[in-house]
């Protein structure tokens, strides 16, 4: 026998998706990744802070972990 055709709603929505809109069930954190013990960050940027800075990154010769590092002490350290 065949199994019933999904519907649109499950093919477009993820199951995490739907339990967090139907019953506000939040998905776990994914674990950290590494030894390290760093955590994935996604940040979304307009493109001219991009630019600026990839820009930055190249004139000082670092690594995108290096000057997110940076930064996220400088905020860090402001006092405010």
């Amino acid at each position: 026998m065949k199994s019933p055709r999904p519907t649109l709603r499950e093919i477009v929505r993820a199951p995490a998706v739907s339990d967090f809109i139907d019953r506000g069930v939040a998905p776990e954190a994914p674990p950290p990744e590494g030894p390290s013990g760093e955590v994935p960050l996604a940040v979304g940027l307009p493109a001219e802070l991009h630019e600026a800075l990839r820009f930055k990154m190249e004139e000082r010769g670092q690594e995108l972990s290096e000057a997110f590092r940076e930064m996220v002490l400088d905020y860090l350290m402001k006092d405010g």
